[in-house]
């Protein structure tokens, strides 16, 4: 496989290996294709290529293991999020989808709103794909629009709304540059801030 997706996560694995081992010890990986094909059954709608491409090359991290205070080596996603394993994935999609938005999902299947809009309290159209610190998770949105496949951040009391990432892709992108720009000292654009290691440990402020 040779995606810009897959280049992407070579150059940050590389960057974390060398300089903040301990997250990168965290990552699981590839996972099994049998995984994500049981998935897709499951939610019933296209996982954009991106996203598949991402898990075709890493597992997300083991999200059952204490990652509390004292360890936060998994949490190499901004904003401190836990990528989420296939498996777990489809575990907090069926959680989730107990409780769908009624102003979007219908009980054919369908949805009255379009990829981006709001929803509360979920959508059986979006797909948890990590999660916080805090309990909250970040989502790709599956439904129909222009907006497929942006990403979505959903918390129990606010529901699911749109995040500052348009794609899965903007996400990892992310990473790779703040971590260069702070590995290499560069000066962060206005009003971001450089993630940290300590320890061998990612972290993001």
């Amino acid at each position: 496989m040779c995606t810009s997706v897959a280049r992407t996560w070579q150059r940050i694995v590389a960057l974390l290996s060398e300089h903040a081992p301990a997250t990168a010890r965290e990552i699981r990986p590839p996972a099994p294709a049998a995984d994500l094909e049981h998935l897709r059954d499951r939610v019933g709608l296209e996982v954009p290529p991106e996203l598949a491409d991402w898990w075709a090359v890493m597992d997300g991290v083991d999200d059952g293991r204490d990652h509390g205070s004292g360890n936060r080596s998994g949490y190499l996603v901004p904003k401190n999020y836990l990528p989420l394993p296939v498996k777990r994935a489809e575990d907090e999609y069926v959680r989730q989808s107990r409780y769908p938005d009624p102003g979007c999902c219908t009980p054919e299947g369908a949805h009255r709103k379009e990829a981006g809009q709001d929803g509360f309290p979920f959508c059986t159209g979006v797909l948890p794909i990590g999660r916080a610190i805090d309990g909250g998770l970040l989502c790709v949105d599956l439904r129909p629009g222009e907006d497929h496949g942006c990403v979505m951040e959903w918390y129990a009391s606010e529901g699911i709304y749109r995040s500052e990432w348009a794609s899965v892709t903007e996400i990892l992108d992310e990473i790779a540059e703040r971590l260069d720009d702070y590995l290499h000292d560069r000066e962060p654009p206005y009003r971001e801030r450089h993630p940290v290691i300590t320890d061998g440990e990612l972290t993001w402020p």
